[in-house]
């Protein structure tokens, strides 16, 4: 459940690396909007592969492209974000 994904801007005491998860968003109407639009699609692929967590390792910005509206280019960018799916657990050796 992606609902279940924890985001971590650092390290967990205990956690095992299940693997690494990418997303990019230009489709919100604002920076904050794409972002989180971001960090739900690495929520998603986390759950798809097990993990209860990720620490996020990269946020940044990219040119997507633009748009011309009323004869003004208007340039896209995208959020990025990348980071460790991670499973945490006090089990964990």
């Amino acid at each position: 459940n992606p609902a279940c994904v924890v985001i971590y801007t650092e390290a967990p005491p205990k956690y095992e690396v299940i693997g690494i998860v990418t997303a990019s968003s230009d489709s919100g109407w604002t920076e904050q909007g794409d972002l989180n639009y971001a960090i739900a699609e690495l929520k998603k692929q986390a759950a798809k592969i097990g993990a209860n967590g990720i620490i996020l390792e990269n946020i940044g910005t990219s040119n997507s492209g633009g748009i011309i509206s009323y004869g003004v280019y208007i340039p896209v960018t995208a959020k990025n974000v990348s980071g460790k799916a991670i499973y945490v657990s006090d089990a964990i050796n």
